[in-house]
């Protein structure tokens, strides 16, 4: 098996990315669950290019005559995949932002009312001194 520049390149660049993957999760600048997906494409990755001969069975198995190919076409799934999670995330995260918009404004109402109620007994100074 020769090892092609652009197997090691490949390789490379997707150790890199998995470094960087875990340098962002340990400084607490990306949450594990949304580096599933970059861990995930990376490995495959290395995956595919450490192993080409794979490559070329899954490729004649799926029917796709240039193997490089089917590479992209999972590459753009895996793309895919993220934002699906992304969206999926950002849409509960809209729908969170919303409900404490509204809780935060009852409370706001709430803690009003009670500034302009009087406790009871309470009246002015001026009332309670004896004359």
């Amino acid at each position: 098996m020769i090892i092609s520049r652009v197997q090691i390149l490949a390789v490379i660049i997707s150790l890199l990315v998995i470094l960087l993957v875990v340098h962002l999760i340990r400084r607490k600048q990306l949450r594990v669950e949304y580096s599933i997906v970059w861990l995930f494409g990376s490995s495959l990755l290395i995956f595919f290019s450490v192993w080409r001969d794979f490559l070329d069975i899954v490729a004649d198995f799926l029917g796709i005559f240039y193997a490089p190919a089917l590479l992209l076409l999972i590459m753009i799934l895996v793309g895919t995949l993220g934002f699906l999670h992304f969206s999926v995330k950002m849409s509960m995260q809209a729908e969170y932002n919303k409900k404490m918009t509204q809780r935060v404004a009852l409370l706001q109402h709430r803690v009003e009312e009670l500034s302009k109620m009087k406790p009871p007994g309470a009246g002015s100074l001026s009332e309670s001194e004896p004359k």
